[in-house]
């Protein structure tokens, strides 16, 4: 695709994982199970992590040492600022891109 930034992006918000990537093409280019993790304990993850939410595969290495909540429950957002959390995590961290410069479909 030769001009991403013309291209809409895609986001399939499912309540157990979550796929996103840019319409026209075979496969998204993120795929994470839709939760978002913060620490069990505060002291846990010392060094500068604590009161972190972690999402994607960061969220998934460290789920033993998360308390893991679902913000999308049978297809209906339960918490917003978690949802937007996972949105802006898709468009910064995994497209590389901000949200103002592209078309969502």
């Amino acid at each position: 695709m030769a001009d991403l930034h013309n291209t809409p992006i895609v986001i399939d918000n499912g309540s157990g994982t979550i796929r996103a990537g840019y319409a026209g093409e075979d496969l998204p280019k993120c795929f994470f199970p839709s939760f978002v993790g913060r620490p069990k304990h505060l002291r846990v993850l010392a060094g500068g992590l604590e009161g972190d939410v972690f999402i994607g595969n960061r969220a998934q290495e460290l789920r033993g040492l998360l308390k893991i909540k679902y913000p999308l429950e049978h297809g209906i957002v339960t918490d917003w600022d978690d949802m937007e959390r996972i949105w802006q995590y898709i468009y910064t961290d995994e497209l590389k891109t901000l949200s103002e410069e592209v078309c969502v479909g």
